[in-house]
């Protein structure tokens, strides 16, 4: 499946929102200057501790979130993002 198709059906699914803080995305053609709520295509297991490119390992993200990620795994990553982390420490799940 060709990366437009995996965008076209990811934006589906998630509703045009980034899969880590839930913001609304917008769609962007330029790579200069790319603004903290543009669309990139985000793999979850990242790909520099053997991720995949298959569909069941790629979501939409935003551009701040994609780029500030760094090392961490995407549910963590995820958790503290949607400000969860305390949450579940303090027994409210």
């Amino acid at each position: 499946m060709k990366h437009a198709a995996v965008r076209a059906l990811l934006r589906r699914k998630q509703k045009f929102r980034c899969c880590y803080c839930g913001v609304r995305m917008i769609l962007t053609f330029s790579t200069s200057r790319m603004p903290a709520n543009a669309e990139t295509l985000e793999h979850l297991d990242r790909r520099a501790d053997g991720g995949a490119n298959r569909r069941s390992n790629l979501a939409l993200a935003c551009y701040a979130c994609n780029s500030g990620r760094g090392t961490m795994d995407w549910l963590t990553y995820t958790t503290i993002k949607r400000d969860e982390l305390f949450d579940l420490i303090a027994g409210k799940f």
